[in-house]
C-alpha cells in the first residue's frame, strides 16, 4: 500500500493544497462522501481503511449506527492482514 509521509502532507497543506497530496483526490466534505471513499478502500483490501471503518462502527460515528459486532469483524479482518493496532 502506498502512503504519503506526514512531512509531505504538511508541505502540501502549507501550500494551500487541501486535496490528497498523493493522488490529488479532493478532500470529502460530508460524512457520506467520507464513508464512500473509505468503503472503496475497504473493498480494495486496504487494512488501514478496514481498521478505520471498524472504529466508526465501534463508536457510531460518520452517521453509522453503533455496531460492536461489525467492528470486531472488521478488526479481525485487519489483524488477518497483519495490522497490529
Amino acid at each position: 500500500m502506498k502512503r504519503v509521509c506526514k512531512g509531505c502532507i504538511l508541505a502540501a497543506d502549507k501550500r494551500g493544497m487541501r486535496d490528497c497530496p498523493f493522488c490529488r483526490t479532493p478532500t470529502p466534505e460530508t460524512d457520506s462522501q467520507i464513508l464512500a471513499m473509505v468503503r472503496k478502500r475497504v473493498a480494495a483490501g486496504d487494512p488501514v481503511a478496514i481498521y478505520f471503518l471498524g472504529n466508526q462502527y465501534e463508536y457510531g460515528e460518520y452517521g453509522l449506527e453503533k455496531d460492536v459486532t461489525r467492528a470486531v469483524e472488521l478488526y479481525e479482518r485487519t489483524a488477518e492482514l497483519g495490522v497490529k493496532e
